[in-house]
């Protein structure tokens, strides 16, 4: 990976996408999809971070007494859901759509981990049962799913990627870089980078992904070929959405 000063190649992003506007504003309604990609594109996924159960709760529980100083809810339904799979071996990921389907949460394409909090009894039940989804991290597996699905229609096209600014302390380290996308994991490997890039494109523009260092999903936008093939792929869970789509976590439940 060939480190890029001149960063002219990310304009194309920076003006097609449209200005955020501050929360205290009087006309703000939300954050949008169209944000943070140009809206350019023929269509567009949000692919949904990895979630996966937890057992040490279960495994290593409190004691009555211990539950009863902590006030803590037993968290019933999320607990005899987290069992039930390991009992019938279905691995640790739990899919968006069934924690939907369990709590009652409209899978649409607004979801968003506040709207399965407002089910649950208090903040305390997610993390004893369930860890994830991370920010900007899609999660074992899916990343490389998704940079081999972008590298069968990316061919000899350059490759681009950036980071944000805040991972980077010193004003004058590089934050975009060019190479080729099937080094991307081994470069965010031997570099120990913690998250995924912000940005990475190719050099021709027909495709986009996001993956914002506060986002627990990673948006993509380009063509209907590319985006049929991510949202249907077995691996990645996806859901289809517009450039008018709230990606804020204030986005209210349907």
């Amino acid at each position: 990976m060939q480190a890029c000063p001149d960063e002219t190649a990310f304009d194309w992003i920076r003006d097609g996408r449209r200005p955020f506007k501050s929360r205290k504003d009087p006309d703000w309604t939300g954050n949008f999809v169209s944000n943070v990609l140009p809206e350019s594109f023929e269509a567009y996924v949000k692919v949904l971070h990895r979630i996966d159960a937890r057992y040490e709760t279960i495994d290593n529980p409190l004691s009555p007494s211990e539950i009863a100083i902590l006030k803590i809810p037993p968290c019933e339904k999320l607990k005899s859901f987290v069992i039930a799979r390991r009992e019938q071996s279905l691995g640790t990921r739990v899919r968006w759509k069934d924690l939907a389907n369990l709590l009652g949460v409209p899978f649409t394409p607004e979801i968003n981990v506040s709207w399965y909090r407002k089910k649950l009894e208090d903040g305390w039940c997610w993390p004893a049962f369930l860890g994830g989804p991370s920010d900007a991290v899609l999660g074992d597996g899916c990343f490389d799913e998704l940079i081999s699905l972008l590298d069968r229609c990316t061919g000899d096209q350059s490759f681009f990627f950036r980071f944000s600014r805040w991972q980077f302390p010193h004003e004058d380290s590089p934050r975009m870089f060019e190479g080729v996308i099937e080094h991307l994991a081994t470069f965010l490997e031997t570099e120990r980078y913690q998250f995924a890039p912000e940005y990475w494109w190719p050099g021709n523009q027909t495709w986009c992904v996001c993956s914002e260092y506060d986002l627990q999903f990673t948006l993509v936008g380009g063509p209907k070929g590319l985006i049929s093939a991510v949202t249907t792929n077995a691996v990645l869970e996806c859901i289809e959405v517009t450039p008018q789509t709230r990606i804020d976590y204030s986005a209210p439940m349907p």
